[in-house]
C-alpha cells in the first residue's frame, strides 16, 4: 500500500504561514511611496515573464482572472518585434516594470575562447507586450566606452520614471563593471541616445575589487534603487536610479553559499528602511529590517528579525528576487515515496516546480503559477499591470 503522499497542488496554493505583526517584521523596508503611482494604488502581480514566454497567475491567485485576460491578449513571445540580428530566432526577457518589458535577443556569438567567453553587449529593445509597442536600442557607442577599462560584466535594467515623464517615455540603465570602478550608461527613449550618468572607483565606494566569479545579473528593484546582494558576502551595492549615484552598505547577509538574499520593501514601509530576506534552508525564511546608513565604515544593525516556516514538503526552495512588496521563490517538492511488497524503495520524482510569493509585510505564502521540471529558472521577471480596459500603452 503506497504511503501518504505530499499535500496536492491544490493544498500547497492555499497554504500560510502564520502573519506576523508589524512589529514582528520591524515594520519591514521603505521608501516613501513614489507619486507616479497617480491611481493611488499599485497594479496587480499578473504573472511571471520567463525565457520561454508568459506564465499567468492561476485561478487560485487573487489576480487570476486579470491575469488571463491579459494573457490571451498580449504577446509574451514578442513576435511583434523583429529579429535583431535576422538570424536570431527570437527575444527573452530581462526586466519588467510599469507594464514595460526590457528585453534582449535569443542570438549567442562567439565572443571568445574556450568555455569562458568574453562579455559583449548584445542586441536589446523595451516593448509593451499588450499594445504591441516595442523600441530597438542602439549599441552604446564607441566613443562613450574606448577610454574605459576591458570590460568585466554588465547588466540593462529599466530605470524608474521620474514624475515629469510622459506614460510613454522610459529609460534604460546599463551598469557596466570593469576593474576598478562601476559606470552606468543610460539611454532615453526621448533622445534615443546613450550617456554616461555617474562612474564610481571601488575605492571611493569604500571596498576592494569584489571576485570576478560573480557577476551582476541579479538585482532587486525598490522604489527607485536597484540592489545587488552579490557578489560580496557582507556588503550590497546601490544604484540610486533618480539620483545616479552608486553607495555600498555593509551588511554581513548570506548564510549559505549559493542562498541569495533579496531586498524588498513591504509597500508601506517606514522611510529609511530596508528588509532583506533570505532563505536560509530547512524551509525557513528570515526577515531581517535594517536602516539604510551612509556611513561606510560600521555594518548596518539588524534592528528586527523574523523567521518564517515555509511548507515542509519541499526539499529545496530558491529565493529569484523582489518586487513591489513581493519576494519571489520556487520551490521543488521532496520525492514522494511507494512501498511495494519488494525489498526495494520506489520513488516517483515530482513533475511540476511551483513559483511563489512571499508578501513580505504579512507573510502570506501564495503560489502564482507551475512549470515543467525542466522550466527550472534562477531569475524570472514579475510583470504588474492594470488589465484592460484599465491598461493603457507604456511604450
Amino acid at each position: 500500500m503506497a504511503s501518504p503522499a505530499p499535500p496536492s497542488a491544490s493544498h500547497r496554493r492555499r497554504y500560510r504561514p502564520p502573519s506576523p505583526t508589524a512589529s514582528s517584521v520591524g515594520s519591514s523596508p521603505a521608501f516613501p511611496p513614489r507619486k507616479r503611482r497617480r491611481s493611488g494604488r499599485p497594479p496587480p502581480l499578473l504573472g511571471l515573464a520567463c525565457y520561454d514566454g508568459f506564465y499567468p497567475a492561476l485561478e487560485h491567485h487573487p489576480s487570476a482572472k486579470r491575469a488571463l485576460r491579459v494573457a490571451r491578449k498580449a504577446d509574451f513571445e514578442y513576435h511583434f518585434v523583429p529579429f535583431v540580428p535576422k538570424k536570431a530566432w527570437g527575444w527573452f526577457p530581462l526586466d519588467a516594470r510599469d507594464g514595460r518589458v526590457l528585453i534582449q535577443s535569443k542570438f549567442f556569438a562567439d565572443s571568445g575562447d574556450g568555455d569562458f567567453p568574453h562579455p559583449r553587449f548584445m542586441n536589446y529593445a523595451v516593448c509593451d507586450p499588450l499594445f504591441k509597442r516595442y523600441v530597438l536600442l542602439p549599441s552604446i557607442p564607441d566613443d562613450l566606452t574606448v577610454n574605459e577599462e576591458s570590460l568585466v560584466d554588465f547588466r540593462h535594467c529599466l530605470a524608474p520614471s521620474h514624475e515629469d515623464d510622459e506614460n510613454t517615455s522610459f529609460r534604460v540603465i546599463c551598469v557596466v563593471r570593469y576593474n576598478t570602478k562601476l559606470v552606468a550608461f543610460v539611454f532615453s527613449s526621448a533622445t534615443r541616445q546613450w550617456r554616461i550618468a555617474t562612474s564610481s572607483s571601488w575605492s571611493s565606494l569604500g571596498t576592494e575589487e569584489p571576485p570576478k566569479r560573480y557577476g551582476l545579473r541579479n538585482f532587486d528593484y525598490v522604489d527607485g534603487c536597484f540592489y545587488w546582494t552579490v557578489p560580496w558576502m557582507d556588503k550590497i551595492l546601490v544604484l540610486d536610479g533618480l539620483k545616479m549615484e552608486f553607495s555600498i552598505i555593509n551588511y554581513a547577509h548570506r548564510v549559505e553559499d549559493g542562498l541569495r538574499a533579496c531586498i524588498a520593501v513591504d509597500r508601506e514601509g517606514t522611510p529609511g528602511m530596508l528588509t532583506v530576506g533570505e532563505y536560509i534552508g530547512n524551509g525557513k525564511f528570515r526577515l531581517s529590517s535594517i536602516a539604510k546608513q551612509s556611513d561606510r565604515e560600521s555594518p548596518n544593525e539588524r534592528l528586527s528579525e523574523n523567521i518564517i516556516q515555509l511548507p515542509s514538503y519541499y526539499n529545496e526552495y530558491f529565493t529569484l528576487g523582489a518586487a513591489e512588496g513581493f519576494i519571489f521563490l520556487r520551490g521543488i517538492p521532496e520525492e514522494v515515496k511507494l512501498e511495494d511488497s519488494s525489498s526495494e524503495d520506489l520513488y516517483i520524482d515530482p513533475d511540476e516546480i511551483e513559483y511563489y510569493s512571499l508578501d513580505v509585510k504579512t507573510a502570506e505564502f501564495e503560489m502564482i503559477c507551475a512549470m515543467d521540471m525542466d522550466k527550472c529558472y534562477y531569475d524570472v521577471c514579475p510583470y504588474f499591470r492594470f488589465a484592460p480596459p484599465s491598461a493603457k500603452p507604456c511604450v
